[in-house]
């Protein structure tokens, strides 16, 4: 895309001060300033994937009476390449996840036998507040791992963060688990479904 754009704005960026001043007057003479590109799986003449790499752990406080969850503490390491700002990919590491997070343990999907939602607001859809963020969340960025295929050896920030939620789902049946041997329920193996809300995890 950025092949394909480059030329077109080569003018504008001739005469103009800034990169904003010259994409302004580009989109002002109707300058295309969007770009698309394919991949072929099975020619790969074209290939240019990379993998974003990430490793969390949590730690989870959950009320066996209530079925509530608090998420204590998650400490986050993440390949993102060479950062291009270090703070802002922080960032969005930890919107992502919390994004995730929302998912997991709160925002429940309800419709009725017609399909029509029930829950159309965040008062009946819940949406992550200040309260479900971690009490404790540790972001640390992987040093010396430029991406070679990567815009200026960069990676992807916010959607490879939301996987590893996983880790909260995790903490969260592992604790129940041991709930469930101190009950003498003993440690078969149980049924978790997501969102993990109270309801849920009561009933099991």
């Amino acid at each position: 895309a950025c092949k394909k754009l480059a030329p077109l704005l080569a003018p504008y960026r001739a005469k103009e001060p800034t990169w904003e001043a010259a994409v302004a007057a580009a989109n002002k003479d109707k300058v295309p300033l969007m770009a698309s590109g394919w991949f072929d799986y099975q020619n790969g003449s074209n290939h240019s994937s990379y993998a974003t790499y990430g490793a969390a752990v949590s730690e989870v406080m959950v009320d066996t009476l209530t079925g509530e969850v608090q998420v204590d503490r998650v400490d986050i390491l993440m390949d993102l390449g060479t950062q291009l700002d270090a703070a802002v990919d922080i960032g969005q590491l930890q919107g992502g996840f919390v994004i995730a997070l929302g998912h997991l343990l709160t925002e429940e999907l309800k419709v009725d036998a017609s399909g029509t939602p029930l829950n159309m607001g965040t008062w009946e859809y819940k949406i992550p507040s200040a309260y479900d963020i971690p009490v404790e969340f540790n972001v640390s960025l992987l040093k010396d791992s430029p991406n070679p295929v990567g815009i200026k050896g960069s990676k992807a920030s916010a959607e490879p963060a939301m996987c590893l939620t996983a880790s909260v789902y995790l903490a969260v049946k592992n604790a129940i688990y041991a709930a469930r041997s101190e009950n003498g329920l003993g440690d078969a193996w149980f049924a978790l479904h997501t969102p993990l809300t109270p309801a849920t995890i009561a009933s099991v």
